[in-house]
């Protein structure tokens, strides 16, 4: 039995087969050989079956064969050692070997191992900051990857790349920094997470709760200056909410949830912590084993000496002071660059809101006080714009732009002109109908732009009374989750919004209006003299009256009167200086006496002279070409005046008078006459006789010709006659003229009513001299 062959498929391992003596094994060996023959031979049969197969039955073979060749030498070395003392001399040694090797190698693999922990941990942090992960988390890290980086720096076996990894932390701790300020600095509705961020904090620069406080609060104010830096509408909104949130966190955070979420931290070794569990990339399972005892039982220390409510609320107390002066700072350089009245109503309105929902949260004395300043804040911008609004100052009325105005564009444009312009009908006659507008008020174009200007002032200043009536109505708890009547002051609140405020920007409007339109009246007054374009003015004015008459029923404005009866006696001094020189000139050299024309007993003048006939149409054409639309009673009669006071004191001499020289009747010389007929009666008489007699009468008083020059100015006084009957030149002339031809009574009537009656004939052909269209005459 004990040299029978055991069964090959009975053993497990190849350790059984050695348990049997050497020559049992040998056999053994022999009887292995033989069935691998045996199966050679079998596999060779099925070699065609598939070429795939042979070839792996092939490389299987070969590999069997390696191994078996290993366990031939095995097993003779085993036969050669196979004695008790060599194993026993070579166990020892493995033992001394293994316990050199395992305390020099323990020491490189810990150090090995706590540098991929280190590698983990700061590329996790970046992670998490890359991500806006949890803020908390990556401050643990931190500090673990900061234990390890020292426990592996003072290691003898640290690896050459610890020095670069001394930068990536430095690196990861500035970004985590940053990341930190960033999440604190931002508002958020989780406080739990506010509270994490700053237990992070602390936990990097090992702060106390009084020193954690004090960096909110700077990170949360230097938020509020970038925010300020470059404001417009959303931003002072946002710095708004960053201020009310900032209040509202901070009491809440501080002292109760952050000392409870910091106090968490010192319950867990920092290893065992569950957020850093949770980081797989750590490896933990594996590294754990070759990490330092003293940083797996590493707990952060926190330190007791807790902030107090008192404390928290002297330092909101100081920060409320300065974040307020620097709202009020960045709100005022806002409204600096703000022109738009619309948005400065609106930025008020959601400003003073923001104010208003957080006094009624946060109560105090200086929460009014700061809505009282960006009230008046407000106002006062408000109030520059409305100044703003109602100056008209770009009105061109400087006497260098005014001595440009040529000719043809202060005159305005002839109506047949319109004729020859092409107007597009095919949408309505809107600009047809606006160039007969523009014609009839003689709209020239240097007038239009000034138009155009005047709209724009009264576009503005409805725009702003828009505004200061919805300021009047606004109300300020519609969009908004509180009522006014929880403060304490919301009745002078209400007031100084809703009214004062109102009434200031309204005031400041009204004086600004005012203002412009005395400097206006200034301007036309000194420049309307230095023109030779008075109708520019005349015109001007007009435009601007109509509109601040328009004004006045909304603003309550002062009226401007302008010295309109120095800008009349202007233009008329202008209009009638030619025909008034033409016409003085004609009626020294007037001869011709249309004698035979007379009527009645004795014969008077029934109509005026040529000469005053014409003087009267180039008065009214001149009228006319400077446009009938500057003629209105009060300048017709200036003009009136102004022409018979020229026309009488140009007239008044011996000259008009007190005619004298040769009569002309019916176009021949009453001297001359007489001399033809004694030269036809005494044809020898000599001519120093006919040069006596020429003397004589030339010294003789021409009635006839002082007979149709009083009649001529009694005509010109009915037509010249003002609305307000003076004793003005032409009727003294009239009563020196009646006195030099001693005329009774009855013919002065005559003769006045025969002037009276010539003009009511012909007044239809002096349209703009008529009289009123009621029948009262000036």
């Amino acid at each position: 039995m004990a040299g029978q062959i055991p069964d090959p498929r009975s053993l497990t391992t190849w350790e059984d087969a050695f348990q049997h003596p050497l020559p049992v094994v040998r056999k053994l060996e022999q009887q292995l050989r033989r069935n691998i023959d045996d199966n050679r031979e079998k596999l060779r049969s099925l070699v065609g079956a598939s070429y795939r197969d042979l070839l792996g039955t092939a490389e299987r073979i070969i590999e069997m064969d390696e191994q078996m060749q290993r366990v031939e030498t095995t097993m003779g070395e085993i036969g050669r050692k196979c004695n008790a003392r060599t194993v026993e001399r070579v166990a020892e040694n493995h033992a001394r070997m293994r316990k050199t090797l395992g305390q020099r190698d323990g020491e490189r693999y810990q150090a090995m191992a706590q540098t991929k922990v280190l590698q983990n941990a700061l590329t996790m942090v970046m992670r998490i900051i890359k991500s806006g992960g949890n803020a908390l988390q990556a401050s643990k890290l931190l500090v673990l990857g900061r234990l390890l980086y020292r426990h592996v720096s003072e290691s003898p076996h640290a690896p050459t790349v610890i020095e670069e990894l001394r930068g990536k932390l430095a690196t990861a701790r500035k970004k985590l920094f940053v990341y930190l300020e960033r999440v604190i600095a931002k508002p958020a509705s989780d406080k739990t997470l506010q509270a994490n961020s700053l237990c992070g904090y602390a936990l990097i620069t090992s702060s106390t709760p009084k020193e954690v406080l004090r960096y909110f609060l700077q990170t949360r104010f230097q938020q509020l200056e970038n925010k300020s830096e470059a404001p417009t509408t959303d931003s002072m909104v946002r710095v708004l909410d960053l201020y009310s949130q900032t209040l509202l966190d901070s009491r809440d955070l501080f002292p109760r949830r952050f000392a409870d979420t910091l106090a968490q931290l010192a319950k867990t070794p920092m290893v065992q912590d569950f957020q850093v569990q949770l980081v797989f990339e750590l490896n933990l399972d594996v590294y754990g084993l070759f990490v330092a005892a003293d940083i797996r039982s590493f707990t952060p220390w926190v330190r007791h000496d807790q902030v107090t409510t008192a404390e928290v609320g002297d330092a909101l107390s100081s920060w409320t002071s300065q974040a307020q002066r620097c709202v009020l700072e960045g709100l005022q350089d806002y409204l600096s660059g703000q022109h738009d009245a619309r948005v400065v109503f609106d930025t008020r309105q959601k400003i003073i809101s923001k104010y208003l929902s957080l006094g009624s949260k946060v109560r105090g004395q200086s929460h009014t006080k700061a809505i009282d300043q960006i009230r008046a804040t407000f106002l006062a911008r408000l109030q520059e714009i409305a100044s703003s609004a109602g100056s008209i100052d770009d009105l061109i009325l400087t006497e260098t732009s005014i001595s440009s105005i040529n000719e043809s564009a202060a005159q305005p444009q002839k109506l047949w002109d319109l004729a020859t312009e092409d107007f597009d009908l095919s949408h309505g006659a809107v600009k047809f109908r606006s160039a007969i507008i523009r014609n009839r008020h003689g709209r020239s174009i240097p007038l239009q732009a000034e138009i155009r200007k005047l709209d724009e002032w009264v576009a503005r200043t409805h725009f702003i009374l828009e505004l200061v009536e919805e300021m009047r109505t606004s109300r300020w708890d519609n969009d908004i989750d509180f009522d006014l009547e929880d403060l304490d002051d919301h009745d002078d609140l209400l007031r100084d919004l809703n009214k004062s405020d109102v009434a200031a920007v309204t005031e400041r409007l009204r004086d600004a209006c005012a203002n412009s339109l005395n400097q206006i009246v200034q301007k036309v007054t000194s420049l309307s003299a230095k023109t030779e374009h008075p109708a520019y003015f005349i015109r001007l004015w007009r435009e601007i009256d109509r509109r601040q008459r328009a004004l006045r029923s909304r603003l309550d404005l002062p009226m401007s009167q302008l010295a309109l009866t120095e800008l009349y006696r202007n233009f008329a001094l202008s209009v009638s200086r030619e025909p008034i020189d033409t016409y003085t000139t004609a009626t020294r050299q007037q001869t011709h006496i249309a004698v035979t024309l007379w009527d009645g007993t004795p014969p008077l003048p029934l109509q005026p002279s040529p000469v005053a006939f014409e003087f009267l149409m180039a008065i009214q054409k001149a009228l006319a070409a400077d446009g009938a639309d500057t003629w209105s009673y009060a300048a017709v009669d200036e003009l009136k005046g102004v022409v018979a006071e020229e026309v009488s004191a140009r007239l008044d001499d011996d000259a008009f008078t007190r005619v004298k020289g040769p009569a002309m009747t019916n176009g021949h010389s009453e001297a001359h006459d007489d001399d033809a007929d004694e030269e036809g009666d005494n044809a020898e008489a000599p001519d120093k006789e006919k040069l006596v007699n020429g003397s004589a009468e030339k010294e003789e008083l021409s009635r006839d010709r002082l007979l149709q020059n009083l009649f001529d100015v009694q005509y010109l006084y009915r037509v010249l006659r003002r609305s307000k009957q003076d004793d003005d030149g032409l009727g003294r002339l009239i009563s020196s003229m009646r006195m030099t031809l001693e005329l009774d009574t009855p013919a002065s009537e005559r003769l006045e009513r025969s002037a009276n009656e010539y003009w009511k004939r012909t007044h239809l052909l002096f349209g703009l001299l008529a009289p009123a269209q009621d029948g009262s005459s000036y």
